[in-house]
């Protein structure tokens, strides 16, 4: 496996699992903060590898490399910079990018899968659901399965953490990147992304929010719903708030290790009353 040094190299991104390094004038990579993630990382390029074939806009990796006593993800990306830092640094040109976002991703909800090629987004969810099992009481663990069990099947493409961080503009295009999350199902999952990152965080954690993504708080409300107006959607409905609640516990709860957080237990209150339990 190719060794290579970041030292002195730019960030250009940073996410939850990493941040994204760029190591010359075309190349970046995605560097994972603990080793166990390689299984993540390999997971990924065979979702990218799969979305290229289907014609998605994504950066195809083209390596693993072993970065100090962890590993990065290697793409060849040019003149690379997501677009989260693009429309911070520009606001003005805020709603332009919004409608070029929403077409992005309306067509990637276009894209068809065959049963079993990506997983089902609905399955996603469901092991969200268990892995934050022992925190919730009984009567919500069940409503929310239930909940998504409810959806209908489709086989129309999400990518599941959709925000503008992870599109890069690279050589005046948009490209997707983060595809370990890529499944096949209904577009409500891909808004509850978009909720839980542009409002559930800035409703209780803004300044973490705001730090993490670089946007404020006005500028998270146009992307949210001006994507999801553009879509013709009410992207305050109770569908959408109710996996975007259930995926934002599993990331206090699992990913950020903070299951005793404030953050918890008005978030369970909202659920009793979306879910009317």
């Amino acid at each position: 496996m190719k060794e290579i040094n970041i030292e002195g190299c730019p960030v250009i991104g940073t996410g939850t699992f990493g941040k994204v390094y760029r190591l010359d004038e075309d190349t970046v990579v995605k560097v994972y903060d603990d080793p166990i993630n390689l299984p993540l990382i390999e997971t990924e390029q065979e979702r990218s590898r799969r979305a290229f074939i289907k014609g998605i806009p994504t950066a195809i990796p083209f390596g693993i490399a072993k970065v100090g006593d962890t590993y990065g993800s290697m793409f060849e990306l040019i003149e690379a910079r997501n677009c989260s830092d693009f429309i911070a640094s520009h606001p003005q040109k805020a709603e332009k990018i919004i409608a070029e976002y929403a077409t992005f991703i309306r067509k990637l909800h276009e894209v068809k899968s065959e049963a079993g090629e990506f997983p089902d987004v609905r399955d996603v969810y469901l092991d969200y659901l268990e892995c934050i099992r022992p925190y919730l009481p009984q009567e919500i663990y069940a409503a929310l399965g239930d909940f998504v069990r409810s959806i209908p099947e489709s086989y129309g493409l999400v990518h599941g953490d959709i925000q503008m961080k992870n599109i890069m503009l690279s050589n005046h295009k948009m490209l997707l990147i983060d595809m370990n999350t890529l499944s096949a199902g209904s577009q409500l999952f891909e808004f509850a992304g978009l909720y839980r990152t542009y409002r559930s965080f800035y409703e209780y954690a803004p300044d973490e929010q705001v730090d993490f993504l670089g946007l404020t708080d006005d500028i998270a409300r146009k992307i949210y719903y001006g994507t999801t107006g553009l879509f013709g959607i009410n992207g305050d409905g109770r569908e959408i708030q109710i996996l975007a609640w259930l995926r934002f516990l599993h990331v206090v709860m699992i990913e950020l290790s903070s299951p005793d957080s404030f953050m918890v237990p008005p978030t369970l209150d909202k659920l009793r009353v979306l879910l009317n339990v």
